[in-house]
């Protein structure tokens, strides 16, 4: 359990919102499925079973998380969520509104693109949720216990957009460091949409200032790097290494 919430305070006292004891997006998550009538642990606990199902941890180099449920009917889903240009490339069809699967066509999956840029533009970090039904386990392949079938035939269910708002510290502690001379730089595994969104409001990123993606980044010449330094201000989305190059 990443992440679970806590109605009362250490005097027993009921909260005004519920606090998240754990990951903040999946709290995020819980609270929303919360005012959807849907509980968590209620559900949990209905259709996840820990002798037979697993969920597997965030993958860096997948940008994502799964789980993967076996059904009372027989069948098994792979259910993910995760950063959207990952996820999404990975999907053949998307869920309607009446709880069809249709077919992910270039005209749709634009639509869901623009979404995702207006969202990344107004500093929501978004998250892509999708799933895959196999009819049954016999047809899931034997090696998903180390490698779960998370990457291809997908059915993207929604995407959501989480606002982290920054603490009122923030913009006075990088306004500070900046007039010592030192340089703040952001360096995140977010969009680099909703980076530059999140480092304008803070200070970081200026007009003369730029902003990379990672993978850009660690393929260019030390030459390259070194002319770009002065003006980099932020780089998304990174890896660990590119965190290590820099």
């Amino acid at each position: 359990r990443v992440a679970y919430l806590v109605y009362k305070d250490a005097n027993g006292n009921i909260l005004s919102k519920p606090n998240v004891i754990g990951s903040k997006t999946e709290g995020a998550l819980i609270m929303m499925a919360k005012e959807w009538g849907f509980d968590y642990e209620t559900v949990k606990n209905k259709v996840f079973n820990d002798a037979t199902d697993r969920m597997f941890a965030f993958n860096s180099g997948k940008k994502r998380s799964t789980a993967i449920i076996h059904r009372g009917d027989g069948r098994v889903t792979v259910l993910c969520k995760g950063a959207p240009e990952w996820i999404l490339k990975d999907c053949t069809s998307y869920l309607a509104a009446d709880g069809s699967s249709k077919k992910l066509i270039d005209a749709k999956r634009a639509e869901i693109n623009k979404h995702i840029l207006d969202m990344a533009n107004n500093a929501l970090r978004t998250l892509c949720i999708a799933h895959r039904d196999f009819a049954s386990a016999a047809d899931v392949p034997t090696d998903w216990h180390d490698n779960p079938p998370d990457t291809a035939e997908l059915c993207c269910d929604c995407v959501v957009g989480i606002i982290d708002p920054l603490r009122a510290d923030v913009k006075e502690a990088v306004r500070i460091a900046q007039q010592a001379g030192v340089t703040v730089r952001m360096v995140t595994g977010d969009n680099l949409n909703t980076a530059c969104a999140i480092a304008r409001q803070c200070g970081i990123l200026t007009a003369d200032g730029t902003a990379i993606e990672g993978p850009v980044f660690r393929n260019m010449s030390p030459a390259a790097v070194d002319a770009l330094l002065p003006n980099l201000q932020v780089m998304a989305p990174s890896s660990p290494d590119d965190k290590y190059l820099l």
